[in-house]
């Protein structure tokens, strides 16, 4: 039986069509579709010193610019990969920064571009100590020398106090002082409990 004339005009525009509809379907997905939860930014927190929440790399570092502290960052990336969604951690550093009566080292930390964790690590113990109980009155230290302080999402954790005591001394206690929004360290733990037994991919 003769075809329509028109039948190899049709085909020709079937044909690709078909194929890019099976290669659509059997091709693995690009992302994780989890991956925009990993992603999304919520309103930003006020978390210490002018650093806010969900801020991104670019913007922490346009402030560092304008304060005038010179940074270093370190990145921790897992490869791309569709079975988990992204997981970057970035760790801005600036070696010396004043807060609360004293110079210390800053490290801003970053999950997926967006700013969760402020560390601040005091060279005098004793003198931020002093500064951060005339600053924040709402602050208890417990029997140990450490101290909490959740207002919602955002949380403050210390052990200047502890550093600058004998005991602290005694065992060459690290002082810290650690500004977080629990949303995202929440995400970022949530992250890792579904995720962090994946095997990384070899090329």
């Amino acid at each position: 039986m003769k075809l329509p004339a028109r039948w190899p005009l049709l085909l020709c525009i079937a044909l690709p069509a078909i194929a890019a509809g099976l290669w659509w379907c059997l091709r693995a997905p690009a992302q994780h579709p989890d991956s925009a939860r990993y992603l999304q930014r919520e309103p930003a927190l006020a978390l210490v010193a002018g650093f806010v929440s969900y801020a991104s790399i670019a913007d922490t570092g346009a402030l560092l610019r304008q304060q005038g502290h010179p940074w270093s960052r370190r990145t921790l990336a897992r490869p791309p990969d569709p079975r988990y969604p992204p997981h970057v951690i970035d760790t801005m550093t600036v070696e010396r920064f004043v807060m609360l009566g004293t110079a210390g080292r800053l490290s801003l930390q970053f999950f997926n571009d967006r700013l969760f964790e402020v560390d601040f690590k005091p060279d005098d113990a004793a003198a931020c100590a002093s500064a951060l109980k005339r600053a924040d009155t709402l602050l208890r230290r417990d029997r140990n020398g450490r101290a909490e302080r959740v207002d919602g999402a955002w949380r403050l954790a210390t052990n200047v106090e502890l550093a600058a005591s004998t005991v602290g001394k005694s065992l060459a206690t690290e002082p810290y002082l650690l500004w977080q929004d629990l949303r995202l360290t929440a995400q970022r733990d949530d992250w890792d409990a579904r995720f962090g037994a994946l095997p990384y991919r070899l090329p």
